[in-house]
């Protein structure tokens, strides 16, 4: 089989961007405001957001929006599906409706097809790490997109602080669940009404990388609070790079097909570290 270079690579480079921007580290988290000490712990508030987060099995969206990279704007628009700890299903159709990429997730595969160059990846999340210098992990791709907390990672770490009308939660360390992987230094800012998260920032230690994600609109699906507008903003030493994206037609618990089919005549795309 042959192999596509150049331009199929700096596609699905671009694309996997899109998709995992926000998984790739953070600097360090800033003060936003005069810090006050609060009257409520930090356990109580991480217990507060455990248990405002959905309970889903199922979630499909549409969205819209853009993605800022290399001083360069591109829209966006498209589908999405996620199947809880399961899948990731996202369909990029940017054009009167016409699917030009579709990519299928989980916690140890990556897949896409091009349908612009009639081709496709196929990989893991090992060579998504190598690629980006970074420990991405599908758990927290997840997370982001659903405005959620990383369920796989230790909730000993936190101190607490008041930053006007929101609480800030900080870990300079804060490891997964059996210490695997790389500690993150993480602030996330908490709204303390619905205790739903306003601000994640993360580091990625040693890295020089830098991630903060923004919940700027919520919609009430089926009695739980979903994000409706998401910005991410990345950056390391030499780039930064904006991912917006707007929810709509959101649904929890409609069961999805997630079908992904390659066809015969698409030639496969090889990255390498």
């Amino acid at each position: 089989m042959n192999m596509k270079k150049n331009n199929s690579i700096s596609l699905i480079r671009n694309f996997i961007i899109i998709l995992l921007i926000g998984l790739a580290g953070c600097k360090s988290p800033g003060i936003l405001a005069p810090e006050r000490t609060p009257v409520i712990s930090a356990d109580r508030v991480i217990r507060g957001i455990e248990q405002n987060q959905p309970e889903f099995e199922w979630m499909s969206t549409r969205f819209s929006g853009n993605v800022v990279w290399e001083n360069s704007s591109q829209n966006i628009s498209g589908s999405m599906r996620i199947q809880r700890d399961k899948a990731i299903y996202v369909s990029i159709a940017p054009i009167l409706g016409i699917e030009v990429a579709r990519a299928l997730i989980t916690p140890d595969s990556v897949k896409i097809v091009n349908r612009l160059e009639s081709s496709y990846y196929l990989g893991d999340i090992s060579l998504l790490n190598r690629m980006f210098n970074t420990d991405i992990d599908f758990y927290m791709l997840q997370a982001l997109f659903m405005g959620n907390d990383f369920p796989h990672f230790r909730n000993d770490q936190f101190s607490l602080r008041q930053e006007g009308e929101l609480l800030r939660l900080h870990a300079a360390r804060r490891m997964r669940n059996g210490g695997v992987g790389s500690p993150i230094n993480q602030a996330i800012m908490v709204e303390p009404e619905h205790m739903r998260i306003r601000t994640n920032i993360i580091l990625e230690e040693n890295s020089g990388r830098a991630l903060r994600a923004d919940y700027k609109g919520w919609e009430n699906v089926s009695g739980r609070w979903i994000p409706s507008e998401l910005a991410i903003m990345f950056s390391d030493d030499v780039s930064v790079s904006n991912l917006n994206m707007n929810y709509n037609r959101t649904t929890l618990n409609e069961p999805q097909r997630m079908q992904f089919n390659i066809p015969a005549r698409y030639t496969p795309i090889y990255l390498t570290d």
